[in-house]
């Protein structure tokens, strides 16, 4: 495996916390790890997202954030409002020159998997038509049983499965995160990885292991 998109059941579940974390036990390991995020919204001044992954790798951010929009909505919502257009093909050739750069490339969405691209067009066909094996991040409490199981059901009709499901932000507070785990593993039969609510950017050592075990290293 050489790269993974990281997507999520939903907006606002912490992609680019995992995206992060993922990026800094990979470098801890000692690997040439390189981060993608194909289109950002919500791009005022510079990218909030590519600028973080960018601390990590080292990376430009011209070649972190391709194509930017200002308003916080979909890609596709962005095109039409803001009436900028971007070609898919483009930014295939984009991340192919990346995997040859890097041993290991971190994709990451915007929003969650069914979010549009463009139209017609979201992050699961994306995951499809790029080869890359994908992660998705869902919360840990109240109503994620729901939102994880038609987001990993969708992404295998259409033949895309999930390398495992991190449930984001365990708190201790709400009393389905101690059922959610096991009932979404039941229902998908992925594994289900479950990350602790910090303060700041930074997991506890064995975790950021675990995200790294996921992607085989």
């Amino acid at each position: 495996m050489r790269s993974v998109l990281i997507t999520a059941t939903d907006t606002g579940v912490g992609k680019t916390f995992i995206s992060y974390n993922l990026a800094y036990a990979l470098k801890e390991k000692g690997v040439k790890v390189g981060y993608l995020k194909p289109v950002e919204t919500d791009v005022k001044d510079l990218p909030q997202d590519g600028s973080l992954l960018a601390s990590i790798t080292g990376q430009p951010l011209e070649e972190v954030v391709p194509v930017r929009f200002k308003l916080p909505l979909s890609p596709y919502a962005g095109i039409m409002e803001e009436g900028r257009d971007f070609s898919l093909e483009s930014l295939k050739e984009h991340y192919e020159k990346l995997l040859e750069r890097y041993e290991f490339l971190i994709v990451e969405g915007a929003g969650g998997v069914a979010v549009p691209i463009k139209r017609g067009y979201n992050y699961a066909h994306l995951a499809k038509d790029w080869g890359l094996p994908s992660l998705l991040v869902a919360r840990a409490g109240l109503g994620t049983i729901n939102h994880s199981f038609l987001s990993w059901y969708y992404m295998k009709s259409i033949g895309v499965e999930p390398l495992g499901i991190i449930m984001n932000r365990f708190g201790g507070k709400d009393i389905s995160e101690r059922t959610n785990p096991f009932i979404v593993k039941e229902l998908t039969g992925l594994r289900v990885v479950e990350i602790p609510e910090v303060e700041g950017e930074l997991l506890p050592v064995h975790h950021r292991n675990l995200l790294a075990g996921l992607v085989g290293f």
